[in-house]
């Protein structure tokens, strides 16, 4: 088959775009074990060193700590361990009961910060052990061992006291049913964040364990692991949000390392080593959608979705589309139809796989006319280094103009910044004025397509992060077209820690100036921050609910204006009058790309800018093949690809559609390619 070199386009009214053993005994034939508590230095690190820890007080990152109840890592700059390890049997747990007091390590190198109990009082975070007290109840003095202050983190309430906790009890219980458990846990994931109180102790964003359950029997624990040995890893975020139910937090001890850069059972054989990282307990936690209601609505609708192991979902979509949601529980999720969403399945993505629902969702209204809903919303979860500026929104609605997050001048960028987040540091004026005066704010803006006008009602979603010493005020304002920014609403950040706060929605249906801006009037809003009490005190928008959902929304309605087409409002766009005549003419070329006006209507092109030809066609997989992007707007004008074998005769007949979305065309020629034929194809564009 001959392929043609043509250009793809076509006019003709028509274009184309891991014990000790001490007795053995038989009973009805089957063996039993007893095990004696495993208390002393050498059984603690059975699994090996995960990150190369010395004794050296120089190596103050990973400096190794062997006491008889547990190994640590400890690190003198985070002031906390990295990890911890141990081995539990059920005789180590006993009567002793809870120590009353915690105890400031003083054996640490003389150089090191010993910090103290009170160092944690008023910071808003628990006290949490890593070997916890309940796994060493055998006696007193091993109790009192786990309360050194080296064996705490600044942990949230609902994860110490809620799912970690019921994960350490579950643990104990596997102890208790005739296992030996090789446990290592630790933090993971610092952005310089420290406890407020005294700023001594670094704040981590996850919490996470690994325990490996091996049966008792003859020999070491090391002795009795193979590739068939359980592992449970679990990753938990450090945060007052989490589930109560520890299986939603299922991970792999490869993610771990991942994280932490440690390696894990280096004391093992490569190939049992290797297969015990790979392994994610299950599949009880697989996620499962068993319904939703309502069954179908508009954008902008809630939506219940009911169903088991939902409580670690990190994202929500419908069809595809990303979707706000809030997790209820660990069987609901409550969740917004998007701007974007088309009828179909709805999706819910958890750590342990994805759920999709049996039925459809219908969107009884997507797209075209007037819409009420997102206009604008910023998703900052992949966001690193205080995030780019500016950055584009991750949804929008059809016929806007945004305007992406951009920092002011001032805003200083340095030192490290946290993850899953969009800002700045430097914030220190004492009121809204001088910050202004010195470009320490960040903006964001929106302007109405032609042919609609657009109306403000709120901002939706608002969540936020910030330091201790990071700004505690903010003021919202807006401007409209050039006009004087006016004042909108006094924004307070009370929250400051690691998992961020929330504000909003914040209403602005009442700001005249908001309501029925016509086309073309850019609308910029600031959000300037202020009195931060240190100059790296930070402050970000900030990705609560670890998910695709937008952090950021603006909302409200888009009215189409009376009279006009899309066609004649993309004119008055770029030509300033909507009349198919001269330069704004479908048939008059503006660049020297040879593209007349109703092409690049069709393929969502600047008339006025010279472009690269976005039409591809060519020979794939023994076809022709047509891929173009298309206007989502443009309503009014058809769009098909066409084939011929002489040049003469063009035709849609045997053309098979593979998508046919409002943003992309992509098809190909029912026709197998042959030697010794022609076959071409090409693009058409029509305006009826």
């Amino acid at each position: 088959m001959n392929v043609s070199k043509l250009n793809p386009f076509h006019y003709a009214r028509t274009w184309r775009k891991g014990f000790a053993l001490t007795t053995i005994g038989l009973a009805l034939g089957l063996p039993f074990f007893q095990a004696n508590a495993i208390i002393g230095v050498a059984y603690q690190m059975q699994l090996g060193n995960p990150s190369s820890a010395t004794t050296d007080p120089g190596n103050t990152n990973h400096y190794l700590i062997q006491r008889t109840v547990e190994a640590l890592d400890y690190n003198a700059t985070l002031r906390e361990p990295n990890w911890a390890s141990w081995d539990l049997t059920a005789a180590d747990v006993g009567s002793s009961g809870r120590s009353a007091s915690f105890f400031t390590d003083t054996n640490l190198p003389p150089a090191f910060y010993e910090v103290t109990p009170s160092d944690y009082t008023g910071s808003g975070f628990d006290r949490g052990h890593m070997c916890p007290s309940d796994d060493r109840t055998d006696n007193s003095t091993d109790n009192d061992l786990v309360f050194f202050m080296s064996n705490i983190i600044p942990q949230a309430s609902n994860n110490n006291q809620g799912v970690w906790a019921d994960f350490e009890t579950y643990c104990r219980t596997l102890a208790q049913s005739g296992n030996e458990l090789l446990i290592t846990c630790g933090p993971s994931g610092f952005d310089g964040s420290r406890i407020p109180s005294s700023g001594a102790v670094a704040i981590p964003e996850y919490t996470w364990k690994i325990a490996v359950v091996v049966p008792l029997g003859i020999g070491t624990a090391l002795d009795r692991i193979t590739t068939a040995t359980r592992v449970i890893a679990i990753k938990i975020p450090n945060s007052n949000s989490v589930s109560a139910v520890w299986q939603d937090y299922v991970t792999s001890a490869n993610q771990i390392q991942a994280d932490t850069g440690f390696t894990f059972f280096t004391a093992l054989p490569d190939n049992i080593a290797s297969a015990l990282r790979g392994k994610v307990d299950g599949p009880t936690n697989t996620p499962v959608i068993t319904g939703f209601s309502p069954t179908t609505g508009a954008v902008n609708t809630s939506v219940t979705i009911a169903g088991t192991n939902l409580g670690s979902a990190t994202s929500v979509a419908f069809n595809g589309a990303s979707a706000w949601f809030i997790i209820n529980s660990s069987t609901q999720i409550t969740a917004t139809v998007p701007t974007n969403a088309t009828s179909g399945v709805i999706t819910v993505i958890t750590a342990n796989g994805t759920a999709t629902s049996a039925v459809s969702f219908a969107v009884t209204s997507a797209g075209g006319g007037a819409y009420t809903g997102i206009l604008a919303g910023w998703d900052v979860a992949g966001q690193t280094g205080y995030g780019v500026s500016p950055l584009a929104p991750s949804t929008n609605a059809l016929n806007l103009t945004i305007t992406g997050l951009t920092r002011g001048s001032g805003v200083a960028t340095t030192g490290t910044a946290a993850a899953r987040a969009w800002g700045g540091a430097g914030f220190t004026d004492s009121a809204a004025a001088g910050a202004i005066t010195a470009n320490r704010y960040a903006t964001f803006g929106i302007s109405a397509s032609p042919g609609y006008s657009v109306s403000i009602s709120s901002v939706g979603r608002f969540d936020y992060r910030r330091s201790g010493t990071g700004p505690a005020s903010g003021l919202l304002q807006c401007q409209v077209g050039s006009g004087s920014f006016l004042d909108l609403i006094q924004l307070t950040y009370s929250v400051f820690t690691s998992g961020g706060g929330s504000l909003g929605p914040i209403d602005l249906s009442a700001v005249a100036a908001l309501q029925n801006v016509p086309p073309g009037t850019p609308i910029t809003f600031r959000i300037v921050n202020y009195g931060a009490t240190s100059s790296g005190g930070t402050w970000y928008l900030f990705d609560v609910a670890n998910s695709a959902a937008p952090d950021l929304t603006l909302v409200g309605s888009l009215t189409p204006l009376a009279g006009l087409t899309p066609i004649q409002s993309w004119r008055q766009q770029w030509f300033g009058f909507t009349n198919n005549a001269g330069q704004a003419a479908d048939t008059f070329v503006n660049t020297a790309d040879g593209m007349p006006n109703l092409l690049k209507y069709a393929l969502g092109l600047n008339p006025l800018i010279i472009a690269t030809n976005p039409v591809v066609a060519g020979l794939a997989s023994g076809y022709l093949r047509l891929t173009t992007p298309k206007n989502p707007t443009a309503a009014d004008i058809s769009i098909a690809a066409v084939v011929s074998s002489d040049l003469t005769v063009w035709t849609t007949n045997g053309i098979a559609v593979d998508q046919d979305s409002p943003t992309r065309l992509d098809v190909h020629d029912g026709l197998p390619a042959a030697a010794g034929t022609n076959r071409y194809i090409r693009l058409r564009v029509s305006d009826p």
